[in-house]
């Protein structure tokens, strides 16, 4: 297999929106360029249990348990898993009212059910995260986690399965809250009135948070979703003003580039690669998609991918890996130097 195909199997898959295209992409990224720049084994520790278990709950869960409740919310409405699974922009086709009642609501149950479960478990990972540490090394404080200073506070660790235990309660009953809810909406929608009124409401969820046809999402369907409930989560677990600050600059520059960066910088370089090779990758204001170059006759296709694996790697590289490493490095520094000015008087007796 030549260098060009193994690039190219490697990059058509983390080209992809799907949760495992998505989940290669982000977390191979953020993961290594942020433990390459980590402070100490604890932080190591926490970067690593963060990344991996936020991106398999972001994109495995939801698709998960769409799946596992498909057939439960397609017999409780009485439509078959294939109408359930029906497109929204495609439901216009429809002409029976009942039918089409029966898919939307179903839809609904499927969509907020597994929301409620799922939006706990994001909120819930940088508090655990806190509390591992917590229970392994008695620390409590971020400024000891990334060695600043060398406090250990040993009976801290009795807390920590106390506090671990109370939140997963907490996120326990949130959940069951959340299904209620979710109950009592498709309930009360049963009479007809009721329903009709909840219809505007309940179309606009459905165009922004519907499935696709084997259960999985696009980030736009999810992202303005889950995205605050996990930044509120590590505001909430922040355990000083340090490292409330480096969360406020790691979101004020991660999550624009999430949703706008690849954009922003994808264009000029597939023009420039465009220029090297002397290919069409990116044409009439849009850049093709590996799937699009591989259906070309096999005599385009060399150098298309060669134009379109240089691309797009780099945009990846500098999107994802350089970005996180930046920002790492930045906190990195900032923080230290913020923790020696608020400490100097300290540092300056001591000595």
């Amino acid at each position: 297999m030549s260098s060009v195909s193994i690039a190219t199997n490697l990059l058509k898959t983390l080209e992809t929106s799907s949760s495992a295209g998505m989940f290669a992409r982000d977390t191979g990224g953020c993961l290594i360029s942020r433990l390459s720049l980590s402070r100490s084994r604890d932080e190591s520790r926490e970067i690593s249990f963060a990344e991996l278990s936020e991106s398999a709950i972001f994109y495995f869960s939801a698709p998960a348990a769409a799946k596992l409740s498909s057939a439960t919310f397609a017999a409780q409405n009485k439509i078959t898993k294939s109408q359930l699974s029906t497109p929204f922009s495609e439901l216009k086709n429809i002409k029976s009212p009942n039918t089409l009642k029966s898919i939307k609501l179903g839809k609904f149950g499927q969509i907020a059910s597994t929301f409620s479960l799922i939006l706990p478990l994001v909120f819930g990972i940088a508090p655990l995260r806190n509390a591992m540490t917590l229970s392994e090394s008695g620390k409590q404080e971020f400024t000891t986690v990334v060695g600043l200073e060398n406090k250990n506070e040993q009976k801290q660790r009795q807390q920590a399965r106390k506090k671990a235990l109370k939140l997963l309660k907490t996120l326990g009953f949130s959940a069951i809250a959340g299904l209620g809810a979710t109950a009592a909406i498709l309930g009360a929608a049963k009479n007809k009135n009721l329903y009709k009124k909840m219809e505007p409401a309940l179309d606009k969820v459905l165009k922004h948070l519907d499935f696709t046809k084997n259960c999985d999402l696009e980030l736009a369907h999810y992202g303005f979703l889950i995205y605050p409930v996990s930044i509120a989560s590590y505001f909430y677990a922040s355990r000083d003003k340090y490292e409330k600050l480096e969360n406020a600059r790691r979101f004020s520059i991660t999550v624009p580039l999430l949703f706008f960066g690849e954009k922003l910088i994808q264009n000029p370089i597939h023009k420039k690669f465009d220029k090297i090779f002397k290919t069409n990758v990116f044409e009439n204001g849009k850049i093709k998609s590996y799937k699009e170059i591989l259906s070309l006759p096999q005599k385009q296709q060399k150098n298309m991918l060669k134009s379109k694996n240089w691309a797009y790697g780099l945009t990846f590289a500098t999107n994802t890996m350089a970005i996180a490493a930046a920002v790492a490095l930045l906190n990195r520094i900032a923080t230290k130097q913020k923790f020696l000015r608020d400490n100097s008087g300290k540092i300056e007796k001591t000595e």
